[in-house]
């Protein structure tokens, strides 16, 4: 896959971004701070072992958290192709090389959808990003519709 320079959007196709809701990250933020008041709170109160389950928990949140705001935007398509944020940077894939499907499967007695996007660049091996409801902010099945509509014939 390509590293990508950012580009300015084209006027004609100005394209799309998808990420985590802000509100979902504002609920992990507040979430994380009374949880780390409430961790001090049990470390002062002499209690160690509920002060560290919520320190872990804490952790855990603060982590979650972290992850949703750094990946922001997840996903960005424009005519030129798709952009996908990880932790390691934004890869980039241009639309010949890029292939979207959902993928339906049922996960804790929940039927749950995907959307997969494959990058078949023959520079590099095949990669794939697997993309639910929380990368997104977004149903995986409104997303595709976008790309299949942003993507140039």
């Amino acid at each position: 896959m390509d590293k990508h320079p950012d580009q300015g959007p084209h006027v004609d196709n100005p394209g799309s971004i998808w990420g985590p809701k802000p509100s979902l990250l504002g609920i992990g933020a507040a979430l994380t701070l009374c949880a780390a008041a409430a961790t001090a709170w049990f470390a002062t109160a002499d209690d160690a072992q509920g002060a560290l389950l919520l320190g872990v928990f804490t952790a855990a949140a603060a982590m979650a958290t972290g992850y949703g705001l750094l990946i922001r935007p997840r996903l960005r398509a424009d005519a030129d192709g798709v952009h996908v944020r990880t932790l390691a940077g934004t890869d980039y894939a241009p639309w010949r090389a890029v292939h979207a499907r959902l993928v339906s499967a049922r996960r804790l007695g929940r039927d749950s959808t995907t959307l997969e996007i494959e990058f078949d660049d023959v520079s590099e091996e095949p990669r794939l990003a697997v993309l639910g409801w929380l990368d997104l902010g977004a149903e995986p099945s409104d997303v595709l519709d976008d790309l299949n509509r942003i993507r140039p014939t």
